[in-house]
């Protein structure tokens, strides 16, 4: 398997799926918890917790998208997309009519890809605003204000003081980054 399937099989399908999950029509705690499953996924770090998964699939992929950008041009200023009837023969015209598809599809599926990563970070990131204001909604109508526990039924002094979280709380990671920016 060549690099593009490599990067086919890689970076095309879990964008898709996340925002496929993220995206289905279901109750509330299906999606507390697919909110839960994709932040644990886009949240595995690299380089000693320098890099998650979904800054390095955008620079991956983003790289991707500027080198095919680059060779579709390059293609198009040189002989490989201006086929004519100058040509020396058929063999000509067919290796640079192949160039010319590679290049083209290659373009397309790193566009693809980049576009795909980036709608699920900012979905993912209005997601997550979402499930932070109906928390806050849900204690404002308990009467909690800001606290979190205040009419649930929590008796603990700390408990009751315990400020709202969002469901990606306890653990730092791409919420607490996305929320920053």
């Amino acid at each position: 398997m060549g690099t593009w399937g490599i990067f086919m099989n890689i970076c095309l399908p879990i964008p898709f799926v996340l925002l496929v999950l993220l995206c289905a029509p279901a109750p509330r705690r299906f999606h507390r918890a697919m909110l839960q499953v994709v932040d644990k996924t886009l949240g595995v770090s690299f380089f000693n917790n320098q890099l998650s998964l979904l800054h390095f699939m955008l620079v991956i992929t983003g790289v991707a998208f500027l080198t095919t950008l680059q060779t579709t041009q390059k293609l198009a200023k040189d002989r490989g997309f201006n086929v004519g009837p100058e040509s020396d023969s058929p063999l000509i015209q067919a290796g640079s009519m192949g160039k010319k598809w590679r290049s083209e599809r290659n373009f397309w599926i790193a566009f693809i890809c980049f576009t795909l990563w980036c709608l699920l970070a900012r979905f993912f990131k209005i997601l997550l605003n979402k499930a932070r204001i109906e928390d806050e909604l849900a204690n404002v109508k308990s009467g909690g204000g800001g606290n979190r526990n205040v009419g649930n039924g929590a008796s603990s002094g700390a408990a009751a003081t315990r400020p709202a979280a969002p469901p990606t709380a306890g653990r730092p990671g791409l919420a607490e980054s996305l929320k920053s920016k």
